[in-house]
């Protein structure tokens, strides 16, 4: 079953699947603009100044908990579902989503976002390393990440970094031999520099990092994880209701990880309705 609402968008290319197959990643330039550059760096700067006093209190008390980096060097900003839904309307951002769904498979959903401010004049804030381990599928990757770029990128900025085709490298990165003094040396490190408005598709198996932001400019990402539907996100909570309220198709659910439109019934979660419309496509799969 397709998703109709994507079909004036292009696919991969052969080229570009190969490329992607081959380096681990893709660079899909001016992704975000079926939302909007503005208003999603609006939004970032609203969310980043509600979470900044927190933020600033736990990096004074060393309480700050450092997934993504978050501390003195980077702050990792959790989106206010609530009270904006412009994170929620880019992870279904049309002009990406065919691209991740030709990536992990249709049973795609989203398994984090969150804004991600590297600032100016900083240490980098991570070790090499890789998000998850280098399993292979012969079609779809396990995991990806989509980092949508809010602001022209030069190589100064703290980049992004990965080492093209480690994502098929069985061995883990040798992150005590490149350390936060010499990161840059990493044999084949590929910096992403890109224009604002610019996203890079990647396979989380490939080697990465973030180097040292020596610029006078903050790098601001947008963070998007993506994964198959079979692996859970909710755990035992109910989703939030602003989330459960946002995701009013049946392609919207399967996004946000509470039914889908492809695989089982058994993956769907029980303590949510069903749309009246998504009900009819559950209730057609035998199991």
């Amino acid at each position: 079953m397709a998703n109709t609402d994507l079909a004036e968008y292009p696919i991969l290319t052969q080229e570009q699947r190969t490329f992607y197959d081959e380096k681990g990643y893709f660079i899909i330039e001016n992704a975000i603009e079926p939302v909007g550059l503005e208003r999603v760096r609006q939004a970032f700067e609203r969310r980043e100044a509600e979470t900044r006093p927190e933020w600033e209190q736990s990096v004074r008390d060393g309480t700050f908990k450092a997934g993504n980096g978050n501390g003195p060097d980077a702050h990792t900003i959790i989106p206010g579902f609530d009270s904006d839904t412009t994170i929620l309307d880019l992870a279904n951002n049309p002009k990406v989503i065919p691209l991740v769904h030709q990536s992990i498979g249709p049973e795609y959903q989203v398994m984090e976002m969150l804004y991600h401010n590297h600032h100016a004049g900083t240490s980098a804030h991570t070790k090499w390393h890789r998000d998850w381990p280098p399993w292979s599928h012969p079609t779809y990757s396990f995991k990806i990440k989509v980092f949508y770029f809010l602001d022209d990128q030069d190589e100064n900025m703290g980049c992004f970094s990965l080492v093209p085709g480690t994502h098929k490298n069985p061995a883990d990165p040798p992150k005590d031999q490149y350390t936060s003094k010499n990161l840059e040396t990493m044999p084949g490190c590929k910096k992403m520099a890109p224009n604002a408005g610019d996203a890079v598709l990647w396979n989380v198996a490939c080697w990465h990092t973030g180097l040292a932001n020596t610029s006078v400019h903050d790098r601001r990402l947008v963070v998007f994880g993506y994964q198959p539907f079979f692996i859970k996100k909710w755990g035992v909570e109910t989703p939030p209701q602003t989330i459960i309220d946002w995701a009013d198709t049946p392609y919207k659910r399967q996004l946000m990880g509470i039914h889908c439109v492809h695989g089982r019934r058994a993956w769907d979660r029980s303590d949510v309705p069903y749309l009246p419309k998504h009900e009819e496509i559950a209730l057609a799969k035998p199991f």
